[in-house]
């Protein structure tokens, strides 16, 4: 019998980051990692900022969120600040 198991290293457990992709066993969630590897830092500075990490669990993370681009995208967007202020602000205005 063989299992498939395409991202090891990457769960999503309801009450653990909003349910949002994280590295297992851990609360650092995949879209601050895909973050930082998007603003250009390399995987051994990834691993600097976060060494409890292996790179086979950044690695991982990362091919996760090749793997599921439009989540882990969205995920960005709603950890912007700019979009909670937003989200503020809209919520605190008086309805017509």
């Amino acid at each position: 019998m063989t299992v498939t198991v395409k991202h090891p290293y990457v769960e999503k457990k309801r009450g653990i980051c909003g349910g949002r992709a994280v590295v297992k066993g851990t609360r650092i969630p995949v879209w601050l990692i895909f973050r930082r590897y998007r603003a250009g830092e390399t995987l051994e500075e990834i691993r600097d900022a976060y060494p409890s990490l292996t790179l086979s669990q950044i690695l991982d993370a990362l091919g996760y969120a090749f793997d599921h681009l439009e989540e882990v995208l969205q995920d960005l967007e709603e950890n912007r600040e700019e979009y909670w202020r937003a989200r503020e602000r809209s919520s605190s205005s008086p309805s017509s």
